[in-house]
């Protein structure tokens, strides 16, 4: 049966999200709210049933993000790429967290998306490492620096990244993404630029926490080492032993950097990207 892809507005993306991700439309609306501009494919004729939507959500440096996905069942390929391939028309370059049950990555790599970086969640034992910080750095729990302009600062360290998006101001503020500010680390240069960050949060005896955030003109020292370092020194003392970290957007030897001491990919999705 033949699919056809038509543009809409990113308001009729609620629905379809809603049903692709399982979940109550107040719960994804969010997801429709970051995007600039969607598509729907459905089956062509009278019933027009929905079989998946995707929705542009930019990136500040890697073009925009595809929000949503493909229903399963046997159209599922052609409709994932009929949509990227839309998407990516009036877009120019995209890429997609190409997980399985949503987005199928061989019929994307099949059609030209290259593999570029993934989401990975490392667990494991709290490693104890001690690492100091670069000469003129200083690290401090997040809860010590309450200003709202060095957060913001050690957050949009991340902007470069694939995967991740353009920090809003409410990300500084307590509480933001259920992060303990406690348990968090962030980094200030000597002029008091933040320039790093870790989160952390615990419950049940277990922390989360996502890799961390360095600017780029401190990437090669061994400012990311020593903020998870810190955070995890934090852990300990708030006697949590057990970690899962999130990440995504990492380089190699940041990845081979965080399995040398000893966690493991628990999950991991391939990022996917068409320029």
């Amino acid at each position: 049966m033949t699919a056809e892809v038509v543009e809409v507005a990113p308001t009729a993306l609620v629905p379809v999200f809603a049903d692709l991700y399982g979940a109550p439309e107040d719960a994804v609306a969010w997801m429709a709210d970051a995007c600039t501009a969607g598509w729907l494919a459905r089956h062509a004729g009278p019933a027009g049933e929905v079989l998946g939507a995707v929705g542009l959500r930019p990136s500040p440096q890697h073009g925009a993000e595809l929000v949503g996905g493909v229903v399963a069942g046997p159209q599922q390929a052609a409709v994932a790429v009929a949509l990227a391939r839309s998407a990516h028309a009036a877009a120019g370059r995209v890429y997609v967290f190409a997980e399985g049950f949503l987005f199928p990555s061989e019929a994307l790599l099949a059609d030209g998306f290259q593999e570029v970086g993934a989401y990975r969640r490392l667990a494991g034992r709290v490693p104890y490492r001690l690492v100091e910080g670069p000469p003129d750095v200083r690290l401090f729990p997040l809860s010590q620096v309450p200003e709202a302009g060095p957060r913001l600062q050690a957050l949009r360290t991340y902007e470069d990244r694939i995967g991740h998006h353009a920090v809003a101001p409410e990300a500084a503020q307590d509480g933001a993404g259920g992060f303990d500010a406690d348990l968090s680390v962030i980094a200030l240069d000597a002029q008091g630029r933040g320039i790093g960050i870790c989160r952390a949060a615990a419950e049940d005896g277990v922390a989360r926490l996502d890799s961390p955030g360095v600017a780029a003109e401190w990437r090669a020292t061994a400012l990311r080492a020593a903020l998870l370092s810190a955070v995890f020194g934090r852990l300990r003392s708030a006697g949590i032993t057990q970690l899962g970290m999130d990440s995504w957007g990492d380089t190699p030897e940041e990845l081979a950097h965080d399995l040398h001491l000893g966690l493991g990919v628990s999950d991991e999705t391939p990022i996917l990207a068409l320029g």
